[in-house]
């Protein structure tokens, strides 16, 4: 009976050992799973090789965008002076160099009042210049220029204030005070109290006053 008993606890031990192993794998493989999980998370959260490659492919392209927007800054600030430039070198040959000179003739077309010369922008004259460039395929001389300019000028739309001014400040309004300006597109006639407009053919102006250029004649 003894070996009954002996056998039949050795059986027993043998079973809870089997029982207490077998519990333990679930935890032990829980665990497992749950550092998986980890990993995973963990990785997935790391940029892959496509995210990298297009970051590094949108700070590129930023960097070119950067740097051609700071070229082009630079580009126009260097046309900008180059603008002011060609404005001060035309606006010292028309009235120092040549109006203020013996070589002055009116007929040449060259004639102008100063404040309508400031009043252009470099941007305009500028303009006009490229223009006078583009047709004759040639730089041209200064006096060429001058010329051009003085033909194909914008006329501003404040020209009258600035011909008032003018006027006033000149001997004229003295003794003739304007009646009537006739606007004939590019030129305006103008008759005073001393030559007043009667609208007869004969009836001619007292001064035409031209409105690009600001100068004015009788």
């Amino acid at each position: 009976m003894s070996q009954y008993y002996l056998f039949g606890t050795l059986l027993l031990s043998f079973i809870l050992l089997i029982g207490c192993s077998s519990e333990a794998l679930p935890v032990e493989s829980q665990d497992h799973n749950e550092k998986l999980n980890e990993f995973s998370i963990v990785k997935d959260s790391l940029p892959g090789k496509e995210s990298i490659e297009k970051e590094a492919e949108e700070e590129k392209v930023t960097g070119i965008n950067n740097d051609s927007l700071s070229t082009s800054q630079n580009d126009d600030s260097i046309l900008l002076e180059e603008m002011e430039l060609l404005k001060e070198k035309l606006r010292k040959y028309i009235f120092d160099d040549y109006m203020g000179s013996s070589d002055y003739v009116y007929a040449k077309g060259i004639n102008w009042s100063l404040n309508f010369y400031d009043n252009l922008s470099a941007e305009e004259i500028w303009d006009v210049i490229e223009e006078y460039k583009d047709i004759n395929n040639e730089e041209g001389t200064l006096f060429e220029q001058a010329q051009y300019l003085s033909i194909n000028a914008p006329i501003k739309d404040n020209w009258e204030e600035l011909f008032l001014e003018n006027w006033n400040s000149s001997p004229y309004a003295d003794d003739h005070e304007i009646e009537t300006m006739i606007d004939k597109g590019d030129s305006v006639w103008i008759f005073t109290d001393t030559l007043p407009y009667t609208g007869e053919e004969d009836n001619y102006p007292f001064i035409t006053l031209y409105k690009n250029t600001g100068n004015w004649h009788g």
